[in-house]
Order: C-alpha cells, then sequence, then structure tokens
C-alpha cells in the first residue's frame, strides 16, 4: 500500500511539473511595446466602404460605417460623425483606442462610442507604412476590416 501511495504522489508532482512547464511556455499575447498614438494616429480604410481618420490632436471622423445603433430609433443603420479618442483597453481585447463619437440631431444615446482594437502595431510591419496592420470595431454588427491607408 506503501508503494501506490508513493507511485500516486511521484504521479502527481510530475504531473504539476508539467503543468507548470506549459504554463512558462506560453507566449504572451500583449505587444512588448505598449500602443502609442503613432500607431494609431492615421487614416484607417474599411472593407466595406468605411473610413476612419485618427487625428493626433486626439479628434476622430468616421464615414460611411455601417451596423452603429446610434438613431433616434436604435435600429442599426450607416454612421458619418466625429468624435473624441483615448487610448484604452477593453477587458482581453487587443490594445486599441475608446471613440465617443458626437451624434448631431435626434439620437437614442448622447453619444455613441466603441473600442477600436489593432491586431498588430507599429508602423513598421512587412511593408514598412503599417498598412498590413489590421483593426475594428468590437460592437454587434461592425463586421468591418480596418487597414492602414498607406502613406507615400
Amino acid at each position: 500500500m506503501q508503494n501506490l501511495a508513493r507511485a500516486v504522489i511521484v504521479l502527481f508532482g510530475l504531473l504539476v511539473l508539467v503543468v507548470v512547464k506549459v504554463a512558462l511556455s506560453v507566449e504572451p499575447t500583449e505587444p512588448s511595446e505598449p500602443l502609442t498614438a503613432q500607431d494609431v494616429t492615421d487614416t484607417w480604410q474599411g472593407d466595406h466602404g468605411a473610413r476612419l481618420e485618427v487625428l493626433a490632436d486626439g479628434r476622430a471622423r468616421l464615414t460611411d460605417a455601417s451596423g452603429w445603433e446610434c438613431t433616434a430609433s436604435g435600429a442599426p443603420g450607416p454612421l458619418t460623425a466625429e468624435g473624441t479618442w483615448i487610448i484604452s483597453r477593453h477587458s482581453d481585447e487587443n490594445p486599441g483606442i475608446l471613440i465617443k463619437f458626437t451624434i448631431d440631431g435626434p439620437s437614442a444615446v448622447p453619444y455613441c462610442g466603441d473600442y477600436f482594437t489593432l491586431a498588430g502595431t507599429g508602423k513598421s510591419g512587412t511593408l514598412g507604412d503599417g498598412s498590413d496592420v489590421r483593426a475594428g470595431f468590437l460592437g454587434p454588427g461592425r463586421l468591418e476590416t480596418y487597414r492602414r491607408v498607406p502613406t507615400p
């Protein structure tokens, strides 16, 4: 009986070692360098026609984006609006910015906002201009993927 108990303890110890090794070998999901304003300020073109301009002075302009519930009826529809942005991160999502748009005219909400998250950071990348960085809004119905507009 003592041999069985020893065997169980040894096997349990080996299992703990394997779990620790696996846990330590998993690469972190956060970028090695924190997101900066330079990573996001630029013009972003959506694959369904929307365009987002993120300006260095903290302003943002979104045009022709679909799936936003910022109307008086609350029904999803197109959005063209201006607002402000700050670097922020929503729970376990990729780093990005929080944009709060001001809505002109009757609206279901005083402002309409969402997180714009980046898959990749910086302007280096394979092309050297950051155009290979993908981004998108987290909100439901906003399935458009954005890419940085290459600058000459």
